[in-house]
């Protein structure tokens, strides 16, 4: 699990270098438009996405260059999106990444099940960013056999696909989620402040 944690804090120094080789599905959006003054994102979606795509990002690990696979939902109303699909199936997170000290951390759900009829645990990074270009939320997601469930030959892409465009589109009024997050985010910017 220690070099999963590695690559994936390597993947997100690299974002810049990602490359834009995109599946995009949809593009009349998906759920309720809300206009914004942002040229770069006119619209964003609550309980929806413009489109999504696969992002291949490239990891250098060892003299090796390896692709991961990143399903990132554009133009809705949270980056926290797909955190809050996993909370509120799955409870809290197991782990929070932060590469770079970001206050705001990726989050890691290990061995969960995913899908009632498959006989596997996952693990799950969601992650998102609300930026002026952009404002998305993301995931990767692996098998218990460390597979990636986002290549585009996995029998399983199109499942997870599925599985978190559902879910944004049905996510509850719950607050809980924001309350423990923005708790966690505090904290640690109280301990980074102390340092």
């Amino acid at each position: 699990m220690k070099n999963t944690l590695l690559l994936l804090i390597s993947l997100l120094i690299l974002f810049g270098c990602s490359s834009q080789s995109t599946n995009k599905t949809k593009e009349k959006g998906i759920g309720i438009a809300q206009k914004t003054a942002n040229p770069n994102t006119p619209y964003i979606y609550k309980k929806g996405f413009l489109n999504y795509n696969i992002l291949k990002i490239p990891v250098i690990q060892k003299n090796d260059t390896i692709t991961l696979n990143e399903l990132k939902f554009n133009a809705v109303f949270s980056a926290m999106y797909t955190k809050k699909v996993m909370y509120d199936k799955f409870g809290k997170w197991t782990k929070e990444i932060r590469p770079n000290n970001e206050p705001h951390p990726i989050l890691l759900w290990e061995n969960v099940k995913l899908f009632e009829d498959e006989n596997k645990l996952f693990s799950v990074y969601a992650s998102g960013d609300e930026n002026w270009n952009e404002i998305y939320a993301s995931v990767l997601v692996y098998d218990d056999q460390k597979n990636d469930c986002l290549k585009e030959n996995n029998l399983l892409k199109e499942k997870v696909v599925n599985y978190f465009s559902n879910g944004i589109q049905n996510l509850n009024n719950n607050q809980e989620f924001y309350d423990i997050y923005w708790k966690s985010v505090n904290d640690y910017e109280k301990k980074s402040v102390k340092k």
